[in-house]
């Protein structure tokens, strides 16, 4: 009887530990199946030689970045254009395979931007000559959006990323609305085109607080807000989204997420805000459905 008692103990603490553990778990680490990829955006809030030369920072960086097929990522400082090989150096130092599409430097002269797609070459292939940027008809955009065109098995899509800023969300917003569909306009053959980054915005229904909510997007037909919830390290502004229509994109796999990335390294929030003050957010896509256009 004791023997038994103490078994069940056993069982019983086991349970709990489990589920205390699954409980902890963000769905970004679900390892993708052969028949789908995870794309994802984050902010790496000034991410530039400070941070790069920060073992403690970049190591957990890097560390995040390779649970992922393809990343958009916002807030690259680098006037010197040598630091995104740098990073991929990094990410690669264990064996991996990644490589990098970086736009130009964008931004006011005082503050200037890049903005990188980091992606596993593996399992993720980029068109050349396929890079672009959004078009802005009376210069809305402080940083103008970049995007470019990839695949991934069967699955081939455009990439959009833009970085408002929030001070002029009002205008760049529906600036945004007007740059993707003229790309959905001018690549007919692909429809595919999957709007990320940070926004400074938020969806329709959203309770958290940000600058705005993205009204004039969410008029385009058939659009889709994988975000719903903060997006920010302290957790009450929405800002970061992964966006897309979904008579285009059947491809989606009805699971995305954000990412408390701090929570995995032992860290606490504010010590996670000094990593950045963005959390990641991701989508998973499928990758063996038959190319629909």
């Amino acid at each position: 009887m004791k023997k038994l008692l103490t078994l069940t103990i056993i069982v019983l603490f086991l349970s709990i530990l489990s589920c205390n553990e699954a409980s902890n778990l963000d769905a970004s680490f679900t390892p993708n199946n052969n028949e789908e990829i995870t794309i994802a955006s984050w902010n790496i809030e000034n991410l530039g030689k400070t941070k790069m030369d920060d073992p403690a920072r970049i190591n957990i960086i890097v560390s995040v970045l390779k649970k992922y097929d393809i990343i958009a990522i916002q807030e690259f400082r680098d006037s010197t254009l040598t630091l995104a090989d740098k990073l991929i150096n990094k990410i690669n130092a264990t064996g991996e395979n990644y490589k990098v599409v970086a736009s130009k430097r964008v931004g006011t002269p005082t503050r200037k931007e890049q903005y990188l797609f980091v992606y596993n070459d593996d399992v993720i292939d980029f068109f050349p000559n396929t890079t672009g940027y959004g078009v802005e008809p009376n210069n809305e955009f402080a940083r103008e959006p970049f995007y470019a065109m990839f695949k991934a098995k069967n699955f081939d899509f455009y990439l959009m990323t833009i970085h408002t800023v929030p001070t002029q969300v009002g205008t760049e917003i529906p600036a945004l609305k007007v740059a993707y569909e003229d790309l959905q306009n001018k690549t007919p053959n692909e429809n595919d085109i999957i709007l990320l980054g940070d926004l400074n915005a938020k969806a329709p229904g959203v309770i958290v607080g940000s600058y705005i909510t993205m009204d004039s997007i969410a008029i385009i037909p058939n659009i889709v807000f994988t975000i719903k919830k903060a997006t920010n390290t302290i957790g009450n502004k929405a800002y970061d989204n992964i966006i897309f229509q979904s008579n285009y994109t059947a491809e989606y796999s009805d699971s995305s997420g954000v990412y408390a990335f701090w929570t995995d390294f032992g860290l606490t929030k504010n010590e996670g805000d000094k990593v950045s003050d963005h959390r990641l957010v991701w989508a998973k896509f499928k990758i063996d459905l038959v190319d629909d256009d």
